[in-house]
């Protein structure tokens, strides 16, 4: 099951890196490349976090 809070998370990251990507350079870039850039970081952000999500560590001590 798709989970559509992570899936509107790598859509908005896909789209701001492909955005930069295509904007920020001097040299102007294929908009198709600009997408593999951005499909790129999304797909590395989507595979790290399922493997390595957020971790808490909570110290229980003893105060009294």
């Amino acid at each position: 099951m798709i989970d559509k809070k992570r899936l509107i998370k790598y859509l908005i990251l896909l789209f701001v890196v492909s955005a930069s990507t295509f904007y920020i350079p001097g040299c102007s870039i294929i908009n198709r490349h600009a997408f593999y850039i951005g499909l790129l970081a999304a797909s590395t952000f989507a595979i790290l976090d399922q493997c390595l999500p957020n971790q808490v560590i909570i110290n229980k001590t003893d105060d009294n």
